[in-house]
């Protein structure tokens, strides 16, 4: 990997990092925010934004599993990235279960951890955010099915036009009222085009955006950013709009699989990419993202863990307006989680979990 090491893509798993954990720090007073008022639009931009984050991770791990060039056999696949993954769902499943355990003031007899932490270990989800260790795992497992067929520039494009119209256009379509909507409601039901769904089709648009990228002219580019803001833009209103139409947080605009998160999150991974320059500038400044990105994965997984404690001590977006509380604390979050990343990785034991 280090030899192999790509610049921008630092640089996205950074980005992507803080937008993830924006997601949690913003969704923390969503619920309970008046709508019609100033402080929802605004927590709700945030965390309309921030769920570019989750597309971004999977979108370098497509640019990465699925170029043409990089040989890896089914043994090395299954075992370095699908068993991986699911070993550390399974323990970080079991870490969590007993901060939820101790969160609602459970003692840990042996019976509560047969309980609440062995038997949750297949009989429940799991901690909020550990569900996209699974969908990656998966994603990986279907690598050897696919990369073929995605090193043609037309295919990719193909799959990619299907996947946005059915698994992203349509269905944000149809949370709003037009003519002859029943008709379209009816043709998606009785079709289910659940293969071109799911998250892969942001690993193939990583994959599409990184082996192709040297066809992206500054105008095309130009072109992605405008769109990629008027999508965000648009998400923002219309997420806000329909909020105040039902009297409560509406979160259609709110995932990745909406189609304006689409191009957002196409935009800011392009815009990474015309950032490589800056950063290979330097050896300094190239070591400090490798660094920095080294850590994004224990920041994933140790987030929550960070947030549990800030709201213990007090610390929540409700202290002052979100349009600082939530950049704040998701930078604290951040860093306080980096440091933990960072201290786990010098213990050779641990830093296998991060």
């Amino acid at each position: 990997m280090q030899k192999e090491r790509i610049a921008y893509f630092d640089l996205i798993r950074v980005i992507a990092g803080i937008l993830v954990v924006m997601v949690h720090v913003s969704a923390q007073q969503i619920e309970s925010l008046e709508v019609e008022g100033t402080a929802f639009a605004i927590t709700n931009a945030f965390n309309c934004l921030a769920f570019s984050g989750v597309a971004l991770f999977v979108m370098i791990s497509g640019a990465l599993a699925l170029r043409p060039e990089r040989e890896m056999d089914l043994q090395t696949l299954l075992l370095r990235r699908t068993l991986r993954f699911f070993v550390l769902y399974y323990i970080w499943k079991a870490f969590y279960q007993v901060v939820a355990m101790l969160e609602k003031g459970e003692s840990l007899t042996v019976a509560a951890v047969k309980n609440d932490v062995v038997l949750a270990l297949v009989q429940k989800r799991g901690y909020y955010h550990l569900w996209f260790l699974p969908m990656i795992a998966i994603l990986y497992m279907a690598v050897p099915l696919v990369k073929k067929s995605f090193a043609e520039k037309k295919l990719c494009r193909y799959f990619l036009i299907v996947f946005f119209v059915t698994a992203l256009f349509v269905p944000t379509l149809l949370h709003y009222e037009f003519k002859f909507k029943y008709l379209l409601v009816d043709f998606f039901t009785s079709n289910d085009f659940y293969l071109f769904g799911g998250y892969l089709g942001y690993f193939v648009l990583g994959h599409y955006l990184h082996n192709w990228r040297g066809e992206i002219t500054v105008k095309k580019r130009v072109l992605l950013y405008v769109t990629g803001a008027l999508c965000f833009l648009a998400a923002c209103i219309l997420g806000t709009l329909d909020s105040r139409a039902v009297g409560a947080f509406s979160s259609h605009m709110n995932t990745p699989f909406a189609a304006t998160t689409f191009f957002t999150a196409a935009a800011l991974f392009v815009a990474g990419q015309s950032a490589e320059g800056k950063i290979t500038s330097s050896a300094k400044t190239e070591k400090i993202f490798s660094f920095l990105a080294g850590t994004v994965f224990g920041v994933y997984l140790l987030h929550p863990l960070a947030l549990l404690l800030w709201k213990s001590a007090g610390l929540t977006t409700s202290l002052c307006t979100p349009l600082l509380s939530i950049p704040l604390l998701t930078v604290c979050t951040a860093v306080l989680s980096g440091l933990a990343t960072a201290l786990l990785l010098k213990i050779p034991v641990l830093r296998r979990l991060v």
